[in-house]
């Protein structure tokens, strides 16, 4: 794989690792917080990702967009100021998913397979990331270290040059990334649910086999149709992902890698639509507005994500 094929991959990666890591702590930040603010902290970057969709094709440097997200995930440390630095942190995070996903579709299957299980890498390397430090603020100050590494290993790297061209995708396609995101985002909630149960350690197997799963659903869907392999897909998340919620935990990892997986399905199937590359990202990121709604409404309304899982489910096999 190349350095410009591996970019993409990055671009995704790092900034979901700074957007999801503080899902394994909204039990430690509760106690700075009321409940629903804590979750709040998980939901604010997705009203700024939408912003960072719209003004990525603006940016040409590669180091610009990582350096900033040093620093914000070491501003995470002063509680007193994290709720705007959460905001500033997804619009960075809706500037280099947009770039990725932008590239990544110009690209072959296997890079935009991976690509988009860049979302599965930065739960990883959350996961890991817990278990092995388990401290708030060491988290932030040793993550911005990293992340400023990265920048700097090499000057070299840099956004391709992008025409900027200002348009905005069509509603169906928000709709169609609003349904395919939900498990993505009613995941958000899983680590808080799991280690009252004392079964976090299914986290990690589940984001692992997703990875797989990122790369091969493309290949499938060649084979047997991408409209067929949709339909197949929404149903397995469907079943997996009530019973994950309702009855056992141990189906997290096909809900999980299926849930994350069809992602990896939808670029391919907007462009057949006639949606264009270059606002692929933007639909991504607006779609994304799930991520503020359904952590948050999980807070007031404990069966929510099921019922949002239903309806989007239902929206992805009708489309």
């Amino acid at each position: 794989m190349s350095k410009k094929e591996f970019l993409p991959i990055l671009a995704y990666s790092i900034p979901t690792y700074v957007l999801v890591y503080p899902s394994f702590f909204v039990n430690t930040l509760a106690r700075e917080f009321p409940y629903w603010e804590a979750f709040l902290l998980l939901s604010l970057p997705f009203l700024g990702r939408i912003i960072g969709s719209l003004i990525y094709q603006f940016f040409k440097s590669y180091i610009i967009p990582l350096l900033t997200l040093s620093i914000l995930t070491l501003l995470q440390i002063d509680l007193n100021i994290i709720f705007p630095v959460r905001f500033l942190i997804g619009i960075i995070f809706g500037l280099m998913t947009s770039y990725a996903v932008d590239n990544a579709v110009k690209t072959n299957n296997l890079v935009l397979g991976l690509t988009t299980a860049g979302w599965s890498i930065g739960w990883i390397l959350s996961y890991i990331a817990y278990t092995t430090i388990h401290n708030w603020n060491q988290i932030c100050i040793i993550s911005s270290i990293i992340i400023v590494s990265i920048a700097l290993l090499d000057r070299r790297v840099s956004l391709d040059k992008i025409k900027i061209n200002i348009s905005l995708p069509k509603t169906s396609s928000i709709i169609v990334y609003f349904s395919a995101l939900t498990p993505a985002f009613t995941l958000q909630i899983i680590p808080s649910i799991f280690e009252k149960a004392h079964t976090t350690w299914l986290i990690l197997p589940s984001y692992l086999l997703s990875i797989a799963v990122y790369a091969i659903l493309p290949i499938i869907a060649s084979k047997i149709g991408l409209k067929r392999c949709i339909i197949i897909t929404t149903l397995g998340i469907l079943i997996s992902g009530i019973t994950t919620f309702l009855i056992t935990p141990y189906t997290l990892l096909p809900y999980t890698s299926l849930g994350l997986g069809i992602l990896s399905l939808i670029p391919k199937y907007l462009t057949t639509k006639n949606e264009k590359a270059n606002t692929l990202g933007i639909a991504l990121n607006i779609g994304s507005i799930g991520g503020l709604i359904i952590p948050t409404l999980y807070t007031i309304i404990p069966t929510s994500p099921e019922s949002i899982l239903i309806i989007t489910s239902i929206i992805l096999l009708t489309i």
